[in-house]
């Protein structure tokens, strides 16, 4: 369930899963619900909210990825080869909008160990 407190105009101020002191229950299919959570105040469908968070959490994997990467906690070619696939192209995209002082991009963070070597 969803909680919500509002503030005295009758506004969201914090929502909550669980009850907490002053809030109601509250809809996520409520517009106010909506236009809290939207964080650029446009209107957006609760479908629209999971979509766009859907491609945050996302890149929040790739860089989680990253880390377990760098701190050897995994190796890459642990990965699954279509998984390899799949973080390699979206290093590669993400690499092109990453330029440096001379509009030359920069690949920053290779997932890729001096001993790693991908086969296609």
């Amino acid at each position: 369930m969803l909680y919500a407190v509002r503030n005295e105009q009758g506004q969201i101020t914090s929502l909550s899963a669980h009850p907490v002191e002053n809030s109601t229950v509250a809809d996520i299919t409520d517009p106010d619900v909506i236009s809290f959570l939207s964080s650029n105040n446009e209107t957006e469908s609760p479908q629209e909210l999971l979509e766009k968070s859907d491609l945050e959490v996302s890149r929040i994997i790739e860089d989680l990825i990253d880390l377990l990467i760098s701190k050897q906690t995994i190796l890459f070619t642990d990965l699954p080869e279509a998984a390899q696939q799949k973080l390699l192209t979206r290093k590669l995209a993400r690499s092109a909008y990453h330029v440096d002082d001379n509009d030359k991009p920069v690949i920053e963070n290779s997932i890729l160990g001096d001993d790693d070597t991908i086969l296609f």
